[in-house]
């Protein structure tokens, strides 16, 4: 087996790349700062990013000599959509439609994307991109109680919570995770109910922080985006 591909997700709080070689993603890692990027990567394997971030990757891959495919919304997709505004269509919800196409074909599949934002999106079993939402992530709803009042703490998610606080640092992480929780199984339900054989995926950052039982059509994969990078990489091409 062979490294044929590095994929760059580049986020809003970090990078990740993911190596892949043969088709199959074999490594993963987060990078904070673009210097780095060096320590990582090879002159000699191509890269494909996808940025949401504003990291000046691409400049900065390029001013180092790497070779790089930037993936965007303005390049052919390997499935159809009417979303009335493609030009504001972040790139990583595309990658996450690619990547549950290329996993699931001809099947109804719901990504649920956690991390700064929460991004719902749903491509049916003909392959076509419905669109979705946008929501706060966690550490959003979290820091915006904290800078709009004057008492709040600013805290972070955590992995368990109960139904009702009994101190405000409670109270605050069991009201947004648990809103949070309620926000994913309303779409869940919705979603469920007129599509009977729908596949659904968490993935993202945040993913990991919610337990909906032992579905059997629910995965976790909180690397879907670099697969979505890889699958629109390929398909752009061939």
């Amino acid at each position: 087996m062979h490294v044929d591909l590095v994929a760059i997700d580049g986020g809003n709080t970090h990078l990740k790349l993911g190596w892949f070689m043969d088709g199959i993603l074999t490594d993963v890692h987060r990078v904070d700062k673009l210097p780095h990027l060096e320590e990582k990567l090879s002159l000699t394997v191509p890269l494909a990013v996808a940025n949401v971030g504003s990291f000046g990757l691409g400049n900065y891959l390029n001013e180092h000599g790497f070779t790089s495919v930037e993936i965007t919304n303005a390049l052919p997709l390997p499935f159809k959509h009417h979303y009335k505004t493609p030009t504001t269509l972040g790139i990583d919800r595309l990658c996450n439609m690619a990547a549950a196409q290329a996993l699931h074909p001809n099947t109804d599949v719901l990504v649920m994307d956690l991390g700064t934002c929460i991004k719902i999106d749903f491509i049916d079993a003909l392959g076509v991109y419905q669109g979705g939402t946008i929501s706060p992530g966690c550490s959003l709803r979290f820091k915006s109680l904290n800078d709009y009042t004057a008492n709040l703490p600013l805290l972070t998610p955590e992995k368990s919570w109960e139904l009702a606080g009994n101190s405000t640092q409670e109270s605050l992480i069991f009201g947004i995770m648990g809103s949070v929780q309620a926000e994913l199984e309303f779409y869940i339900s919705a979603y469920s109910k007129k599509y009977q054989q729908l596949i659904i995926y968490l993935t993202g950052g945040d993913a990991h922080y919610f337990d909906f039982g032992q579905k059997k059509s629910i995965f976790v994969d909180e690397n879907l985006t670099l697969k979505g990078i890889y699958a629109l990489y390929r398909f752009q091409n061939s």
